[in-house]
């Protein structure tokens, strides 16, 4: 249908090709629809853009986290093989106690 002319639509020997050729060709001649299909692809655009910039700073601060956690358990396991308590430790990190046992089982997972 994209490149079918007024002489090709003529010629299927089909009524609905007739129809779809007519209305196609309408819809490429106003500017109304041009102008309106244009602000559609714009948006879809621009929700793409903000949707791909959401995604990159979810992944930017998951891998922030997931970088501290790590932190975090190394300094546990060095103060762990020093010899620290876990409240030695909760205090050298300025973390609560709690959050040092999960670290500490997570290690030992």
């Amino acid at each position: 249908m994209e490149h079918t002319t007024d002489e090709a639509a003529e010629h299927a020997g089909s009524e609905r090709i007739r129809r779809i050729h007519d209305r196609v060709r309408k819809v490429r001649n106003s500017e109304e629809v041009g102008v309106k299909y244009m602000q559609a692809w714009e948006e879809k655009y621009y929700e793409k853009e903000e949707a791909r910039k959401e995604g990159m700073q979810e992944g930017f601060q998951e891998g922030l986290q997931k970088g501290l956690q790590k932190g975090l358990k190394d300094l546990v396991k060095k103060k762990l093989e020093r010899g620290k308590s876990v409240e030695e430790i909760a205090d050298a990190l300025e973390e609560n106690e709690d959050m040092i046992l999960e670290l500490i089982k997570e290690l030992e997972v």
